[in-house]
C-alpha cells in the first residue's frame, strides 16, 4: 500500500511528511504497560532498583503522528509528565490507563481528551487535577485512588456521565459538595483520607453511606441507583486398552454397557473405577460431559474469582462495570493479583488437582496418606509440571496442620491437635480449604453413597476436623454423586427431597445446636446477598462458601450468570465461586459452559488437566 503525503502549510511554508496509511490495528489499542510478575510488583511498588525496560516518558513516535488508537495503556512504568501535545495526537482515546508511574502533575491540555471514557491514574504520586478536567464530558469511571491529592476540582460532580469515583488513600480533607448533586455517580470511594466532610467514618461505612450523606447535605437525597451456543467438545483421547473409536455415540453406550457387563480381570485391572451396571440413569455421553463439566467448572469459578478476591462489594462495582463484564483479560492488576497470570487458578483448584491426581496414582482409591504427602509437598513446592517456582499458601488451617512433623504419617491426629489446641479449646477458624477438593471424591464410587460420605469425611478430617467442614464436604461429595447417578437436580419438588435426603446423613456428625440452624438455613437460602461473603474476617468461613454454593443450585439462571453475580460480591470469590462453579459445571455439563472462559484457561493449565481427565476417563472405562 502507498503512503499518504501530507502537506501542513504555515505562514506561507509548505512541510511534507510521508505518513503510511492508518492500519485497522491502530484503531485498536496501544500497549506499551509493562508486564509485571508478584515479585516484580513489589519491587516496583517499593521504588526498588528500577526496571531497564520501564519507560520513562511516553515514546516520541506516538508524540509526533496523530493516531486513531482508541485504547492506552502505559501502566507499570517510570512517567514522570503527560506531554502537552497528547489529546492532539490521540484524538479518538476512550480508555486510559496510566496506573503505577511517577506522575505528580496533569497538562490543562488533559481536558481535551473528550472521548475518554475510563482514566485510571492510581498509585501515582498526583497532587491535584487541572481545571480543565471536568471538561471530561464522556468520563464515566475515574480512578485516582492512591495519590497524594489534597483537593478536588469543587465542580467535579458536574461531569456530565461520572459515574465511578474512587480516592481512597489521599490526603483530601472534603469532598466537594457538587457530588451530592450528580445524578449519574453509583459508585464513590473514599477510604483511607482525612476527610472532615463528610466524616471519615461515614465514607469508611462504604460507597452508599457516602453518596447517601453526600446528597443529603446538597438537599438532594435519593437512593443511590442500582448498576444495572456454542458447544465445548473434549479433547477425548481414550487409552490403549479402550478400543472403541468409533465416533457413532450409540457404538460408545454399546461398548461401555458391554465393558459393564464383563467379568474378565485384565479389562477390570485396566478399568479399576468402571462402575457396575446400572450405576447411572445417564448415558455415557451425558455421564462424561457431566465428570468433566465438574472439574472445569471448579477451575473456571476459581480463576474468574480472582479478578474480586479480597474486594468488598464496592471496590468490585468500581473496577468492574457489572457482573457480565468479568473476563480473565479484563482483571485488575494489584498487589494480590499479580500472583498469577490471566486464566490461571488458585489454591482451591489445585487441591482438586491434587485430589485428582493421588486418585489417578492409586486406581481411584481414596488415600489421605497420599493425599497428605501431595498436599505437604505441594505446600512446599507448587507443582512442578506447571512451572511453579514456589509453595502456595493454602489458608490457615492447613498451614497449621501441614507443619506439624506427624503430618504426613498421621494427618487426621495432626487435624485434630491443631483443632484443639494447647489449652484444649476448639479455636481454630473453620475456613473453606476443604471443600472444593470434596468434589473430586463424588466421581471413584459415585453408585455408593455410603462409599462416597466415608471418603469424604477421611480426606475433610486430614485437615479440617471441624464439624461444619465434615457435614458440608459430605454434603457436596454426596450431592454430586446423586446428580451423576442420573438424579434429577432441575425438578424443583425431586432436589428439595434430595436435600432432605443427604441432609440427614449430615446431621449425624453435628452436635452444636447453633451449627444445625446455621447448616439448615444454608440450605434454604436463595439470595447471594444475605451470605455477606465479604464480611471482614469471615471472608472464607466455611459456610459462606456452602451457602453461597447452595444458593447457586437453587437459582433459575445459567452458569455465567450465577458466577459473575457471585463473584461481584467479592470477599473469598476464588473459593466460593470455585465451589459453586463445580456443582453448577456439573449439573449443565462441560459442553454448556462459556466457551469463551473454557478456551480463556491458560493452555499449559488446560493440556495439564485434560492429559488428568482422560486418563480418570480412562479408568473409569467411559469412551
Amino acid at each position: 500500500m502507498r503512503n499518504v503525503k501530507v502537506f501542513h502549510i504555515t505562514m506561507g511554508n509548505v512541510e511534507m511528511h510521508d505518513l503510511a496509511p492508518v492500519r485497522n490495528d491502530e484503531r485498536k489499542e496501544l500497549n506499551i504497560s509493562r508486564r509485571v510478575s508478584y515479585k516484580q510488583f513489589c519491587k516496583h511498588i517499593s521504588g526498588e532498583t528500577p526496571p531497564e525496560n520501564a519507560l520513562t516518558e511516553i515514546p516520541w513516535s506516538i508524540r509526533d503522528a496523530v493516531s486513531l488508537y482508541e485504547r492506552m495503556d502505559a501502566s507499570f512504568n517510570l512517567l514522570t509528565e503527560i506531554p502537552v501535545e497528547l489529546p492532539l495526537r490521540l484524538p479518538h482515546l476512550n480508555f486510559l490507563n496510566l496506573s503505577y508511574n511517577n506522575l505528580t502533575t496533569l497538562p490543562e491540555s488533559f481536558g481535551l481528551f473528550f472521548h475518554l471514557q475510563t482514566v485510571l491514574l492510581n498509585n501515582n504520586q498526583i497532587k491535584n487535577l487541572p481545571k480543565s478536567f471536568i471538561h471530561l464530558v464522556k468520563l464515566q469511571k475515574l480512578d485516582l485512588s492512591s495519590n497524594g491529592i489534597r483537593e478536588l476540582p469543587d465542580d467535579i460532580g458536574k461531569m456530565e456521565s461520572l459515574e465511578k469515583l474512587n480516592v481512597c488513600d489521599n490526603k483530601l480533607k472534603r469532598l466537594p459538595l457538587s457530588l451530592g448533586e450528580c445524578p449519574t455517580l453509583k459508585v464513590m470511594l473514599a477510604k483511607g483520607n482525612r476527610l472532615i466532610m463528610p466524616p471519615q467514618s461515614i465514607c469508611n461505612d462504604g460507597s452508599s453511606e457516602t453518596i447517601w450523606f453526600l446528597r443529603k447535605q446538597a438537599h438532594e437525597v435519593g437512593e443511590v441507583p442500582q448498576i444495572k451456543s456454542i458447544l465445548n467438545i473434549f479433547p477425548r483421547e481414550r487409552g490403549a486398552h479402550l478400543q472403541s473409536t468409533s465416533p457413532n455415540p450409540q457404538s460408545a453406550q454399546a461398548q461401555y454397557i458391554q465393558s459393564q457387563s464383563s467379568t474378565i480381570t485384565p479389562s477390570r485391572i485396566k478399568m479399576p473405577l468402571l462402575p457396575p451396571l446400572g450405576a447411572s440413569s445417564l448415558d455415557t455421553a451425558d455421564l462424561r460431559d457431566k465428570i468433566i463439566g465438574l472439574l472445569y467448572g471448579a477451575a473456571i469459578g476459581d480463576a474468574i474469582g480472582i479478578a474480586t478476591a479480597k474486594m468488598d462489594e464496592d471496590q468490585c462495582h468500581f473496577y468492574y462495570d457489572d457482573a457480565e463484564s468479568i473476563d480473565y483479560r479484563n482483571i485488575v492488576r494489584d498487589a494480590h493479583r499479580t500472583q498469577w497470570r490471566p486464566g490461571d487458578w488458585t489454591t482451591h483448584f489445585d487441591q482438586m488437582a491434587l485430589m485428582l491426581e493421588s486418585l489417578n496414582h492409586w486406581g481411584g482409591v481414596v488415600d489421605e496418606l497420599d493425599f497428605a504427602v501431595r498436599l505437604s509437598n505441594w505446600c512446599s513446592h507448587g507443582f512442578h509440571e506447571l512451572n511453579d517456582t514456589t509453595g502456595f499458601d493454602a489458608g490457615s488451617t492447613i498451614c497449621e496442620v501441614v507443619k506439624l512433623e506427624h503430618f504426613t504419617k498421621k494427618p487426621h491426629q495432626a487435624a485434630a491437635d491443631v483443632f484443639v489446641g494447647t489449652d484444649g479449646k476448639n479455636t481454630m477458624f473453620p475456613d473453606n480449604g476443604c471443600l472444593t477438593r470434596s468434589l473430586m471424591l463424588s466421581i471413584p464410587q459415585f453408585h455408593d453413597v455410603k462409599e462416597v460420605a466415608a471418603n469424604a469425611v477421611r480426606i475433610c478430617k486430614a485437615t479440617h476436623v471441624d464439624p461444619r467442614c465434615v457435614s458440608t464436604a459430605i454434603f457436596i461429595a454426596v450431592y454430586v454423586a446423586l446428580v451423576l447417578q442420573g438424579k434429577d437436580v432441575m425438578d424443583e419438588d425431586k432436589h428439595e427431597e434430595i436435600i432432605q435426603q443427604i441432609k440427614e446423613t449430615c446431621l449425624s456428625h453435628m452436635h452444636d445446636p447453633s451449627h444445625v440452624e446455621e447448616f439448615e438455613a444454608s440450605l434454604e437460602n436463595k439470595d447471594f446477598k444475605s451470605i455477606k461473603v465479604s464480611e471482614m474476617g469471615r471472608e472464607s468461613y466455611v459456610m459462606k462458601s456452602f451457602t453461597a454454593a447452595m444458593t447457586a443450585v437453587r437459582l433459575d439462571m445459567d452458569f455465567k450468570s450465577v458466577i459473575s453475580q457471585l463473584v461481584m460480591l467479592g470477599g473469598d470469590s476464588t473459593g466460593h465461586a470455585s465451589l459453586a462453579g463445580g456443582l453448577m459445571g456439573c449439573r449443565v455439563g462441560y459442553s454448556h459452559l462459556p466457551t469463551d472462559w473454557v478456551e480463556g484457561i491458560r493452555g499449559k493449565q488446560k493440556e495439564w488437566l485434560n492429559s488428568k481427565i482422560n486418563l480418570l476417563l480412562d479408568m473409569m472405562g467411559i469412551p
